[in-house]
């Protein structure tokens, strides 16, 4: 490969090498959507039992 040819085909290569970077951050921040989702519902379900179980305990008075 000439000089030449390396100048030619730099521009395509530094391209395909962003798009590849550009996907895989969009992979990891839809992963971290995802993540923060589920931690989201977990929280979510301990406080309603928590609730659940002041409820329950305030009942039996």
């Amino acid at each position: 490969m000439s000089p030449a040819d390396s100048l030619i085909t730099a521009p395509a290569a530094a391209m395909s090498m962003t798009y590849v970077v550009m996907a895989n951050s969009l992979g990891l921040a839809m992963q971290n959507a995802s993540s923060n989702q589920q931690r989201g519902q977990v929280l979510a379900q301990a406080a309603l039992a928590e609730v659940l179980g002041m409820v329950l305990s305030a009942g039996k008075v």
